[in-house]
């Protein structure tokens, strides 16, 4: 019966995200989305397999990529902190902390965006009115996850995001399905709809006007009057995932994953990635995302997709009975930018 219900479950996905195929992967849609910040990954190991992990992600790290893996692990407790340098002076932080109870594992997360200091500039004051301010980017999340069997674990996220530029505002709420599956041949499958949600739009004081009405009396006072914005969709994607283990020499296990990505504002795209595990402690990962039908050019004869390979390293430690640290690093080449840079720690009980 539990098996009959993921093949329902895995299937409802499958047709839903070949309904979103439809209208999806349509690069004239490119920059039209809202709250595209959902789109930018986290976690020093998810980024350093270019984001190929979708089926063997587990622990804290699978609340972002694949909510499923979150009940797919031995521990009790992860906590996990990340830094990221991303592109154009913005900064992503992001952390998390999961928990397995006896009704399944259940976590909670949160991402922010620093943009830095802004100059305040008016039509009268363009180099600046001596003001400073700054967006502010947050997205706050709730997951539950379990297994099914000793094979299959399902799990989602329930997303709340926020935006705010100065006196204007906007916010939306996103959920997120996933299923894992290891099959008797030891290949994992993982499938996930990411970011299926209520429209953005924003609101705020800075939207009004102030504007003389046609056809009032002369002398008539100004009115105040708000523009209305446009709503925005937010950038949903559906992801299917493989992967495989296997020993290499003793000691040291090897896992290849592929992944491809269906997204509705942008190029579909597949990523392979590989770790290779050394005793549990020492890891080398590198990934590859590659965006399908892409022109490879802009109108100004410039690369449209500016993401490149990606290489990381992680280092896991025991210091107690019970208790294990995880330092990890990824590294992301780009174009136009510096590097993408991530720093991960992890306390795992």
């Amino acid at each position: 019966m539990k098996h009959n219900r993921l093949i329902l479950t895995v299937a409802l996905l499958a047709v839903i995200g070949l309904c979103f195929q439809a209208w999806a992967g349509n690069p004239e849609k490119k920059g039209t989305a809202g709250a595209e910040e959902l789109l930018i990954p986290v976690g020093s190991r998810g980024v350093a397999l270019g984001g190929a992990s979708m089926a063997c992600i587990n622990g804290v790290d699978a609340i972002y990529w694949n909510p499923a893996g979150v009940a797919n692990t031995t521990n009790s407790t992860e906590a996990m902190f990340s830094y990221m340098k991303y592109i154009a002076d913005i900064n992503v932080t992001y952390g998390a902390l999961a928990v397995k109870t006896g009704l399944g594992s259940i976590g909670v997360s949160f991402q922010s965006l620093s943009f830095g200091d802004i100059a305040v500039t008016t039509t009268n004051n363009p180099d600046g009115t001596g003001s400073m301010w700054s967006p502010t980017y947050m997205t706050l999340g709730a997951t539950y996850s379990r297994s099914m069997t000793d094979r299959i674990f399902v799990g989602g996220n329930v997303k709340f995001i926020s935006e705010k530029i100065m006196s204007t505002s906007a916010s939306a709420f996103a959920v997120d399905m996933g299923v894992q599956y290891l099959t008797s041949i030891g290949v994992r499958l993982g499938v996930a709809m990411k970011n299926v949600g209520t429209p953005v739009r924003f609101d705020g004081t800075d939207l009004e006007r102030r504007v003389a009405i046609p056809g009032t009396p002369s002398g008539a006072p100004p009115q105040n009057l708000r523009i209305v914005a446009q709503e925005s969709e937010l950038p949903s994607t559906f992801e299917m995932g493989l992967s495989y283990a296997r020993p290499v020499v003793d000691k040291v296990d090897m896992t290849l994953m592929a992944n491809f990505r269906n997204n509705n504002f942008l190029n579909d795209e597949v990523s392979g990635g590989i770790e290779v595990d050394v005793n549990h402690m020492f890891f080398m990962r590198g990934g590859y995302t590659y965006a399908l039908n892409e022109s490879g050019e802009d109108v100004a004869g410039g690369k449209t997709y500016i993401y490149g390979p990606a290489f990381g390293m992680g280092l896991m430690y025991p210091m107690a009975q019970q208790m294990k640290v995880a330092f990890d690093f990824a590294y992301r080449t780009t174009e136009y930018f510096s590097e993408n840079l991530l720093f991960t720690a992890k306390v795992i009980f």
